[in-house]
């Protein structure tokens, strides 16, 4: 199975939201079946390095979680459980990058806090020397952090799934 990335791309020069990066891309794909989200997740699992803070958009159903299940199952060791950390805010995984590398995956899921003054005791400061991934990031307010792929999830009405992929040119451009 192959997925088209490569639809449609928007290229932006230093916008507020990316700092220190020359440029950003911005690129829609169209995931019509679970496979496609799994190969798209295994895709992104092969470009994360120690630091990276990957966030999740969408609404309730547009895929955040099964993309967050497929990704971890992908970088860990033989077969685990994922579970959505809705009610616990976190959950961390071991997990292997693709260059070896040994390290912490943070999975976040933001939905239920309320105020950003809640974040201070989730960690996040640890979170992002390892991997973080980060479900309903609009909950982090003013919060910044060095986000490296930015990822957008819709639902059609048709039951399909689609995401904007939006990250460093020179890191994501090319799946």
């Amino acid at each position: 199975l192959t997925v088209q990335l490569m639809v449609a791309t928007k290229k932006f020069s230093k916008p507020s939201k990316w700092p220190g990066l020359m440029s950003v891309i911005s690129t829609p794909v169209h995931l019509p079946t679970l496979d496609a989200t799994r190969t798209l997740a295994q895709t992104v699992a092969t470009r994360l390095r120690c630091g990276d803070v990957v966030t999740l958009a969408g609404d309730l159903g547009a895929g955040k979680t099964t993309f967050a299940q497929f990704l971890i199952q992908s970088l860990s060791a033989g077969d685990v459980e994922v579970t959505s950390p809705t009610f616990t805010l976190l959950q961390t995984y071991p997990i292997t990058l693709t260059d070896n590398t040994a390290c912490e995956l943070y999975h976040y899921d933001l939905y239920r806090i309320e105020h950003e003054s809640a974040l201070v005791e989730l960690g996040l400061e640890d979170a992002v020397s390892q991997v973080a991934l980060i479900e309903w990031p609009e909950r982090l307010g003013r919060m910044q952090l060095p986000i490296a792929l930015a990822l957008s999830f819709t639902l059609a009405n048709d039951g399909t799934h689609g995401v904007t992929i939006t990250g460093d040119i020179n890191r994501w451009s090319d799946f």
